[in-house]
Parts: C-alpha cells; structure tokens; sequence
C-alpha cells in the first residue's frame, strides 16, 4: 500500500485533486461560496506538504516551492477578505482557470522531455488542481461558485516558480563533452 501511494502518477495526478476537490466542497458547505475557491490552493498545499515537504531551511527552489505557495495562498486569502463581493462573470475564472491548467501542463511537458522529472510532478499537481476549481465551477453553476483572480494566485505562483527553474537551470559543468546526448540535448 505504501509503494501505490509513493507512486509518482498517484502523488500528482490522483491525490492533489482529491485534496483540492475536498478542500473546496468542505469550504462551499462551512464558509460559503465566496470562500470556496481558496479550495483549490488548500489542496495545493496539502499535495506539496507530501511530496517535497514543509523543509526549513530551505535551500533549493524546490524545497523553497511550497512556502511561496504558502505566502501566495495567505495573500490571496487576504485578498478575497479585503475585496468587496465580486460580481464576475462564471465562465472567465472558467476559462483562466483551463488556461492555468493548459500552461501548466506544457510545463510538465517541458519537465517530462529533459528538464527534471521532480518539476514536471510539480508542475502536474499545479495542473491538477487549478483543474478542479475550473471544472467545479464549469460543471455545477447552481453552486454559485466563481473563480476570483485570487484564487488562481497560487498556481500562478507556483507554475511561475516551476517555469523559472526549468528554463533558468544550467547544463551540468564537468568532464563530458558538446557531443554528449545525455547532458547537451538536441532539443534546446
């Protein structure tokens, strides 16, 4: 059991939209629809308290990727509390939220094909997650819900994090030559 839950596809695409999917239903039914967006930041949180952990100090941009999430996460609660009700259109956070997801998961394309497979988990829990706000609010009209900007903050950090360190990374410096496939790829 402990092998499928450490399982890499388990770990960014199963358990952060469940989390993100119980974390907006259980903030809909307790503090209401204005709330409920945040949802998706919690279950965020949640899947990179798992996977690279809460680590002080934090020395490497991974290590350093969930308490920026953290930050961003308090700040656009803070926003959604000092913002007056927001009368937006359902179908915009719709579309920015699919965008988000869309942006993300080229990141983890980028990840996946010769960056670092850890940023393309990352970036695919990013994906997930914003999904399932996009898609609850797509899916369910009745509940009222809308995807302010605020609650997209997160992922947006997050991806943005991911995007930095996946195209600011530098090939490795040692002993292999220009023609070495595994550290130069014909790709770049």
């Amino acid at each position: 059991m402990n092998a499928l839950f450490n399982h890499p596809a388990i770990q960014s695409l199963v358990l952060p939209p469940l989390m993100a999917w119980l974390a907006v239903w259980l903030l809909a039914r307790m503090a209401g629809p204005r709330w409920a967006p945040l949802g998706a930041a919690l279950g965020l949180l949640a899947a990179l308290a798992l996977l690279p952990g809460f680590d002080w100090p934090a020395l490497s941009r991974v290590q350093k990727l969930p308490w920026i999430v953290l930050l961003a996460t308090l700040m656009a609660g803070a926003w959604l509390w000092f913002a007056p009700g927001q009368n937006t259109h359902r179908l915009r956070g719709v579309v920015l939220s699919a965008a988000l997801t869309v942006a993300a998961l080229g990141l983890a394309a980028v990840g996946g094909l010769g960056g670092s497979l850890l940023l393309a988990q990352l970036a695919l829990m990013v994906a997930a997650t914003t999904a399932v706000l996009g898609l609850w609010v797509w899916w369910r009209p009745a509940s009222g819900l809308r995807v302010p900007l605020a609650a997209l903050l997160p992922a947006f950090v997050a991806a943005l994090l991911i995007a930095l360190s996946l195209f600011s990374a530098q090939p490795p410096q040692g002993s292999a030559g220009e023609d070495d496939l595994y550290y130069t790829p014909q790709w770049r």
